[in-house]
């Protein structure tokens, strides 16, 4: 006697939900992570940005006897820092972080970085080199 063996393919619901519960076990685990590894690299761009705004705040006190401003109250003044401090070229991006040049005499200044969807988060930084971060 022969009997035909019926060949099933397939998976079966135990073995879906198993896979399923697997992939949200690993993505609660993941993604949080990755977010805060975003926000992390978002903010050492911004300090990397303060830095640099202090180096060419030095150079341009070298060349004009005063330390560029951006007025007197804090905005989103990356373009301005760009044209008038680093030459017109595109060194601050105001994607995340805004920022801004205030001083309260000509020989002082502080630079700051505020967070565009947090305004309680920034960075500063001023003529001493002295900073937040």
């Amino acid at each position: 006697m022969c009997h035909l063996l019926k060949i099933q393919k397939g998976f079966t619901l135990i073995e879906l939900l198993l896979a399923v519960a697997i992939i949200g076990i690993v993505s609660s685990i993941a993604v949080p992570s990755y977010n805060g590894y975003i926000s992390s690299s978002r903010a050492t761009n911004a300090k990397n940005n303060l830095l640099a705004i202090y180096m060419k705040q030095q150079e341009y006190y070298t060349n004009n006897n005063a330390y560029y401003s951006t007025g007197a109250t804090c905005g989103n003044n990356a373009s301005l820092i760009n044209t008038n401090i680093f030459s017109g070229q595109t060194i601050i991006s105001d994607s995340y972080y805004t920022y801004c040049i205030t001083q309260t005499a000509t020989t002082n200044f502080t630079a700051r970085a505020t967070l565009t969807s947090n305004a309680a988060t920034f960075y500063t930084i001023d003529y001493n080199n002295v900073k937040n971060f």
